[in-house]
């Protein structure tokens, strides 16, 4: 659970950073590097071969692009509520609660669907690693962010 909350956290700060990002152009470059990175880091860290690789990134790729579009749905909405909190009633802000939590839903639903996906492409050890490979790949990035941000104050 404390994985899957962390998970969810730094999942969270990536998607408000990119949301944050004025250049459009810059974005997409910044997210094709992170995306080679993982695509290299995952595909070394969990020993994948030609053929497990070529079955499990179409599907993987799938999936990051849904679980996206929810983050960015409740990243907006987010933005968006916390302005307007002052003047809702109770029916608004259980509703926008309700809409809040939902997206976690769909997002924990996409994540039991896809796994099973997952299970068709990869051996049932290589998934759990791969949950688990995931993690260490933002703590990884999270690093690598931390030691940039220190070059450059120096």
């Amino acid at each position: 659970m404390k994985k899957l909350i962390l998970f969810l956290g730094v999942l969270l700060l990536t998607a408000s950073y990119v949301a944050a990002q004025p250049d459009i152009k810059r974005n997409d470059d910044w997210m094709q590097k992170i995306r080679a990175e993982k695509i290299a880091f995952l595909t070394t860290k969990l020993e994948l071969t030609p053929e497990e690789a070529q079955k499990f990134w179409p599907v993987y790729n799938e999936f990051e692009e849904k679980r996206f579009e929810i983050h960015m749905k409740r990243r907006h909405m987010e933005r968006h509520t916390m302005d307007e909190l002052e003047g809702l009633n109770e029916e608004q802000l259980k509703k926008i609660s309700n809409d809040f939590i939902n997206l976690f839903q769909k997002e924990a639903d996409l994540m039991k669907e896809y796994n099973e996906k997952f299970f068709k492409a990869l051996p049932p050890r290589k998934v759990v690693k791969f949950y688990d490979m995931e993690n260490d790949f933002r703590s990884h990035m999270l690093r690598e962010y931390r030691q940039k941000q220190r070059g450059e104050k120096r």
